[in-house]
C-alpha cells in the first residue's frame, strides 16, 4: 500500500534540497519512480475495490448461514424465537400505552410523550409532574363560567330615563 508521505507524481518543481524524516535528501523522483508510483497506485486502487466486493460477499453468506441455520431448527424452536420476538413486541406495546395513559392523565401535551421515563406507572407520573414543573405548564382555566348574570338594572330616576332612551 502507498505511503501517505510519498511525494505526488505531478509534482515535478520538488527541489533537491529538501531532508526527508530519517535526515536524508530527497530528489525528485526519476522516471522509473514515477512508473513504479503510478503502478502502486492503479494496484491499491484495484485492491480497494477487491475489498469492497469481499465485504459484500461476506455479508451475503452471513445472510445464507443464518437461513441454514434457521432450516435446521426444530418447530418448537421456531415458535420458541417467534414468541419470544411477539413478547418483546407486547412488552413495547405495553410501555407506550403506559405513557400515553399517563400524559392524558397528567394532561401533558403529545409532544412530551415520548419523554416520559420509568418502568411503572407511578415512577411515569412522578416523571410527568417533574415536566410540568419544569416547564411551568400551568391548565389554563375554562372561561366558561356557565351562565351570565344581566346587568344590574338602574336604581335611580336620571338613569332610567338615559336607558329608556337608549342613551345609557
Amino acid at each position: 500500500m502507498a505511503d501517505e508521505n510519498t511525494t505526488d507524481v505531478t509534482d515535478e518543481t520538488a527541489s533537491a534540497t529538501d531532508t526527508g524524516a530519517d535526515g536524508r535528501v530527497d530528489e525528485p523522483l526519476g522516471e522509473g519512480g514515477k512508473k513504479a508510483l503510478t503502478a502502486e497506485r492503479k494496484l491499491r486502487e484495484k485492491a480497494e475495490k477487491a475489498l469492497v466486493t469481499h465485504q459484500q460477499t461476506v455479508s451475503e453468506l452471513q445472510k445464507r448461514l443464518q437461513e441454514f441455520e434457521d432450516r435446521d431448527k426444530t418447530e418448537a424452536q421456531k415458535l420458541a424465537d417467534a414468541k419470544a420476538a411477539a413478547e418483546s413486541e407486547a412488552a413495547t406495546a405495553k410501555q407506550e400505552l403506559m405513557r400515553y395513559r399517563v400524559a392524558a392523565k397528567k394532561k401533558l401535551p403529545p409532544e412530551l410523550v415520548p419523554r416520559l421515563q420509568g418502568g411503572t406507572e407511578a415512577e411515569m407520573e412522578a416523571d410527568a409532574d417533574s415536566l410540568l414543573e419544569v416547564l411551568k405548564i400551568r391548565t389554563t382555566p375554562s372561561y366558561d363560567g356557565g351562565v351570565r348574570k344581566p346587568a344590574p338594572a338602574p336604581t335611580d330616576m336620571n338613569a332610567l330615563i338615559r336607558a329608556k332612551a337608549g342613551l345609557g
